[in-house]
């Protein structure tokens, strides 16, 4: 259920009403909404490497790890951003087809490794895979991805199986800045509470950190 907005973000002309937020947002950042669906699917994510957890950490996890961070990522460039989606999906599409990739042939890395190793996301969009198959446009905090899986290993826990993958990155912020720019945006961000009982899932350190600090 969507609640009224918290006393916090009284007063605050750049923070929407509680009605202007979409069906089944539980948390914003800024103007940036978050949905309880785009939380749990993070969170599925980290339970194929820590499946003992409780539903409630693997929130937090999720929260911390992927969701906020790929936020304030959104934000930093939004311009940038839009491009490098545009781009990633383009050269998505005419490999899936085997046609030109637009603008000509695309720098290729090689990755292998577990989970921690490629990322989440991107391990994730691989894993369910038959090798030779190409993910999907995947995004993670400052950058897109397509991939396609060579080879998958074995493993007790998924989390732990080993791909190998060609990758070709498309990033919207530069990789040696990316990091500062996204600690920096969200130390200046502000974290909205849509609905109260999501209070429970951010740790008591990040909520003292997304109060909106200096611009």
């Amino acid at each position: 259920m969507l609640l009224a907005l918290a006393a916090a973000t009284c007063g605050d002309p750049q923070q929407p009403a509680a009605a202007a937020w979409p069906q089944g947002t539980v948390l914003a950042l800024g103007p940036r909404a978050i949905g309880a669906a785009e939380v749990e699917e993070a969170a599925g994510v980290i339970a194929l490497l820590e499946p003992r957890d409780s539903l409630d950490q693997l929130r937090r996890l999720a929260l911390t790890n992927i969701v906020l961070p790929r936020c304030a990522a959104q934000a930093v460039d939004p311009v940038a951003r839009r491009e490098a989606q545009a781009l990633a999906q383009s050269c998505h599409d005419a490999l899936e087809d085997g046609s030109a990739v637009p603008g000509g042939p695309l720098p290729l890395v090689l990755r292998k490794g577990r989970m921690l190793d490629l990322g989440l996301e991107l391990w994730n969009a691989a894993f369910a895979l038959e090798p030779g198959q190409w993910t999907p446009v995947v995004e993670t905090a400052g950058c897109f991805h397509v991939a396609r899986l060579k080879e998958k290993g074995t493993a007790i826990l998924p989390g732990l199986v080993e791909l190998t993958l060609e990758v070709h990155d498309f990033p919207y912020l530069a990789p040696d800045e990316a990091h500062a720019r996204i600690e920096a945006q969200l130390d200046r961000s502000h974290l909205v509470y849509v609905d109260e009982a999501w209070r429970a899932y951010v740790p008591i350190v990040w909520q003292h950190r997304l109060q909106g600090g200096s611009p």
